[in-house]
């Protein structure tokens, strides 16, 4: 009797202290939050982003902060790094805030703004995401498929119109669900370096394939221990990890 009154008492004590810990850990978290705001809009921008940097959780309003603070400090390709971070789960309106003043850096920068038919309408597709999760878009390609195929053995006009309409439905979900899994699968990176280099190998003794223009994206195709296989411009190659930041 007095052992399991035992066991209940320490099980209890583990929960309760459990309970205290993740309270004050969750003051805590407030509590660099707005310090974080605090420092943010005394434009004291060194110890904003020290308050921010403690957060466990980044949500996308702290990315975004993170960035404007690394954007007054003209550090562009951080800025550029933390705001691509923040659209992760932005709306259609922040995305708009924050594809502006990217498009802001690069201009500064003096790299070219303009973009092709094919990413407007991959951004496009992408922004469908927010409003529609990616389980319903898989839903509703399996279901507009089982509809032509239910319809495809009888003949109608008004059925082939339909038909038509299903798959045109089809390639628009469709498109729309492989820009995610290549979203989900893929880590891009920003080169924070003016001088960095992509090698042959993961070592400063292979030679040297290209230099790596500041503030542009790469594709991280591997990591390795102080190291990133990247993809660049049509070339495949290895850059130190300091010279870049991962999105």
């Amino acid at each position: 009797m007095a052992k399991s009154l035992g066991k209940n008492y320490m099980i209890i004590r583990a929960l309760l202290l459990v309970m205290v810990s993740t309270v004050l850990c969750a003051g805590n978290e407030e509590e660099l939050f707005l310090r974080g705001n605090k420092y943010y809009q005394q434009h004291d921008y060194d110890n904003a982003l020290i308050s921010y940097e403690l957060l466990q959780a980044k949500g996308r309003a702290v990315l975004y902060n993170m960035g404007n603070c690394y954007y007054h400090k003209n550090d562009y390709p951080q800025a550029l790094a933390y705001w691509t971070r923040a659209q992760s789960g932005a709306t259609n309106q922040e995305l708009l805030t924050i594809e502006r003043n990217k498009q802001h850096i690069l201009k500064k920068l003096g790299k070219s703004v303009t973009k092709t038919f094919m990413q407007k309408v991959i951004e496009l597709l992408q922004s469908t995401t927010f409003y529609i999760s990616l389980f319903c878009l898989q839903i509703l390609f399996l279901l507009c498929w089982y509809f032509i195929l239910f319809l495809a053995c009888r003949r109608s006009r008004v059925k082939k119109r339909v038909v038509g309409l299903l798959c045109i439905i089809i390639l628009l979900v469709g498109a729309t669900l492989r820009v995610e899994y290549n979203k989900q699968n893929t880590s891009s990176a920003i080169v924070t370096s003016q001088q960095a280099f992509v090698f042959a190998g993961p070592d400063k003794g292979f030679h040297s394939l290209c230099p790596l223009a500041y503030a542009d994206t790469v594709v991280i195709k591997e990591k390795r221990e102080g190291w990133y296989k990247i993809g660049y411009t049509g070339i495949i190659g290895w850059v130190e990890a300091g010279v870049i930041q991962i999105v």
